[in-house]
């Protein structure tokens, strides 16, 4: 079976005509979809076939991962489920800062054939502030229509289960993995020192995940293949939340290629160690531990 949902990353800079056909758009905070979202897609699909228009999913990206609570698989997942025509990530790159808003407004209604644009009441996007409901109320005129929200606790409920780990009830609660996307790192290598090289992957944003070492499935995208590993989510010397994963069954370099991470459960928490054989220690029990998961 075949998704009906055409999903696709544009960028502005291009200026290139997509042969798309003429849309009704909905922006909304898809990075974190609950039941808020779930309602203002409803509206998108009633208004879309009244006026005999497709469906668009309409999500600004200022970065190529995203680390709220859905990724763009989860995203056009969704969308998917939903028969939501379209998906357009539309990157919000620097240069957008150098296009008047004609110019930006012209780019998605003529060049993506977004003719009207859904927005809630006094949203203000955060991947890019531009986009708010008075700039989609000054450009489309007619043709915005502002609709109304309201606060749900399914987000909040989902939040909570990623931080204490219950991945189980997230999905049956969602029916969806919760996953996350990176590219990979260089590290100091320290691991292949002791036997157990990782994979380093430095998440911009603080993901909904406690910090500890977990058990996980890694999609790596250019193999199109998954393999097993056991990963520590800590914070570095730099500041920086990383996500350091050793693959069992995996000596491929693979830095700059971009991974999937879904979690599969919370093995321990975070432990101080004094030599290098104490981390070699600690890194067995952890892939023993992670081995019970091998399919």
């Amino acid at each position: 079976m075949t998704n009906r949902t055409l999903a696709f990353f544009y960028n502005n800079l291009t200026m290139i005509m997509i042969n798309l056909e003429d849309s009704i758009g909905l922006i909304a905070n898809f990075e974190n979809w609950s039941e808020n979202e779930d309602r203002q897609v409803e509206k998108l699909k009633k208004i879309a076939k009244e006026s005999k228009l497709k469906s668009t999913l309409f999500i600004i990206t200022n970065k190529e991962m995203n680390y709220g609570l859905w990724n763009s698989n989860n995203i056009i997942q969704k969308a998917d489920e939903k028969e939501i025509d379209y998906v357009i990530f539309y990157c919000a790159n620097p240069m957008i800062k150098q296009i008047t808003d004609f110019d930006l407004y012209n780019n998605i209604e003529d060049f993506l054939s977004v003719r009207k644009m859904i927005i809630s009441k006094d949203y203000i996007d955060s991947n890019d502030s531009r986009f708010t409901t008075n700039f989609i109320q000054q450009n489309w005129k007619e043709n915005a229509i502002i609709i109304e929200t309201t606060v749900t606790k399914d987000l909040e409920t989902n939040l909570n289960l990623l931080k204490e780990s219950k991945f189980k009830k997230f999905e049956e609660l969602n029916k969806l993995k919760y996953q996350f996307d990176a590219r990979v790192s260089e590290g100091k290598k320290l691991g292949r020192t002791i036997g157990f090289p990782t994979i380093n992957l430095i998440t911009e944003e603080k993901i909904a995940l406690s910090y500890g070492v977990y058990a996980c499935n890694v999609y790596i995208d250019h193999l199109k293949e998954n393999f097993l590993g056991a990963g520590c989510y800590w914070k570095n010397e730099l500041n920086q939340d990383v996500f350091e994963i050793f693959l069992i069954d995996f000596d491929k370099e693979i830095y700059g290629w971009k991974v999937s991470v879904s979690p599969i459960e919370k093995l321990r928490e975070n432990i101080k160690v004094n030599n290098l054989e104490e981390l070699k220690e600690l890194l067995t029990k952890d892939v023993k531990a992670t081995l019970k998961f091998k399919k």
